[in-house]
């Protein structure tokens, strides 16, 4: 026996010992313990295979314990999927977990399909029976709901969409045809899976209500933790894109977050209006018109990784307006509000741009960005509250200036700004420097705000109004 396989040998036999050595009991008293013994899914899409959830299984006594058989109640008929240590299956058998040790259970549900037009709960059961003829529980649950898919659905003629039908999930993009329509009815939800978008080469009617909103969003039901769904993180489908084609956009009552970008209309022919309605959290521009026709009022754009509202050429009027940049991933963020006579060299003239009663603030000490060229902007503020220098009466009249001095500052003129959970009320804090700086000469066209507050005789400027 040569001096190098002596060694070798030896360490194998004292592996093989300590595999051996290894003491399994059977005693009813020695348990499992789980890092939850309930797993639940946030509601999920049927027919569409959830997360992966995770539980732990601890064996905190001094032997091993065998797991004889580790098993799904159902049978694998409620949708439930499983994996212990590396095996798939709904029944597996002979599962170890040696002394003070863990393996994990992964879970996964795929909702069957069902006539139910309301999300459907469902539950199951894995069984872990142990040697000792114990057996110990974790209990699966989950909300399944529903959905029709578009996918890659181009749309000809008139078109309708409502909330009487299922829910609306849309793969890559949904087109409106040029020459056709689409009428998205109050109350309708528009999930997009990532990279889709909406659309428009013909026309687009948005027609929310104040009490049935109109969404448009991803189709993440879950948590990226669990305080954050990913409904509140930016990047999660596509955005509203119009083509020069466009012959005309109503948009009122819209609810449009965490898109790549919020709304872009790229020299359309008709006109755009966009009342009443949200642009949240996108990882490009919030609103984008390049040569439009267009009127906005009561409307909040904010949180954008690039301008929160950038105009290129055309004409705008803006009423009763928020535009909130406080971007939170990046700190390389676009303006507020940014105005051009140009894309890079080439020109695009502003005919004319103005707002009225509008309130734009942000992160930076100077939220309103001008680029005139050698034409000047045609762009006037009418009795606005505004993150910028205010004195060059060319463009402001009876404007407000923020001042770090005031009592409320940027962020802190707002009800809610949570940058752990992302969560944001941008209606106005009782302190806020723009309550009652609006004046009724224009508030009279938009008498109340986004959630049917009058404005009265003391209109505050943006697009929410204060209760005195």
């Amino acid at each position: 026996m040569s001096a190098l396989f002596f060694p070798a040998l030896c360490c194998f036999f004292l592996m093989s010992s300590c595999v051996d050595d290894e003491q399994f009991t059977a005693d009813r008293s020695a348990l499992l313990s789980f890092s939850q013994d309930t797993v639940s899914f946030d509601t999920v899409f049927s027919g569409i295979t959830s997360r992966t959830e995770r539980v732990r299984i601890y064996n905190k006594n001094n032997k091993g314990l065998r797991i004889a058989r580790i098993a799904l109640e159902s049978g694998g008929a409620s949708g439930f999927m499983m994996n212990v240590d590396g095996q798939n299956g709904v029944s597996l058998n002979d599962v170890q977990v040696l002394k003070e040790d863990s393996v994990f259970l992964f879970v996964k549900v795929n909702v069957p399909v069902s006539s139910s037009m309301k999300p459907t709960k469902i539950s199951d059961t894995v069984i872990l029976t142990l040697e000792s003829g114990v057996q110990q529980k974790v209990v699966l649950e989950a909300f399944g709901q529903n959905m029709q898919a578009l996918n890659g659905e181009v749309l000809k003629g008139d078109n309708v969409l409502t909330a009487d039908e299922l829910p609306y999930v849309i793969y890559d993009s949904l087109v409106v045809s040029e020459g056709a329509s689409l009428r998205i009815k109050e109350g309708t939800t528009l999930y997009f899976h990532n990279g889709a978008s909406l659309i428009v080469h013909g026309t687009l009617d948005v027609e929310g209500t104040q009490d049935k909103p109109v969404t448009l969003r991803g189709d993440r039901l879950d948590k990226m933790f669990p305080y954050l769904p990913y409904d509140r993180l930016e990047n999660q489908w596509g955005g509203i894109y119009m083509s020069s084609s466009c012959k005309g956009c109503n948009i009122n009552y819209a609810d449009i977050h965490s898109g790549n970008y919020g709304i872009v209309c790229d020299g359309i022919e008709g006109k755009v209006n966009i009342t009443n309605s949200v642009i949240h959290n996108v990882a490009g521009y919030g609103l984008y018109l390049k040569d439009c026709e267009s009127l906005v009022a009561n409307t909040q754009v904010s949180n954008s990784k690039y301008d929160c509202v950038g105009i290129y050429g055309g004409k705008a009027d803006f009423y009763h307006c928020t535009f909130a940049q406080f971007y939170p991933w990046k700190a390389d963020r676009g303006n507020a509000l940014y105005v051009s006579n140009y894309i890079g060299e080439e020109e695009h003239l502003i005919e004319s741009v103005n707002f009225y009663n509008c309130f734009v603030t942000g992160y930076a000490d100077d939220e309103v960005y001008g680029k005139p060229g050698e034409k000047p902007l045609n762009l006037n503020f009418y009795h606005c509250v505004l993150l910028t220098d205010v004195s060059d009466e060319t463009y402001f009249h009876d404007c407000i200036g923020e001042s770090k001095d005031a009592d409320t500052y940027k962020e802190k003129n707002f009800k809610t700004f949570d940058t752990h959970a992302y969560l944001y009320d941008f209606r106005l804090d009782s302190a806020s420097v723009a309550r009652g700086k609006g004046s009724t000469a224009y508030s009279t066209s938009y008498p109340i705000d986004r959630f049917g507050v009058s404005r009265g005789e003391k209109p505050d400027a943006g697009c929410y109004q204060s209760s005195y």
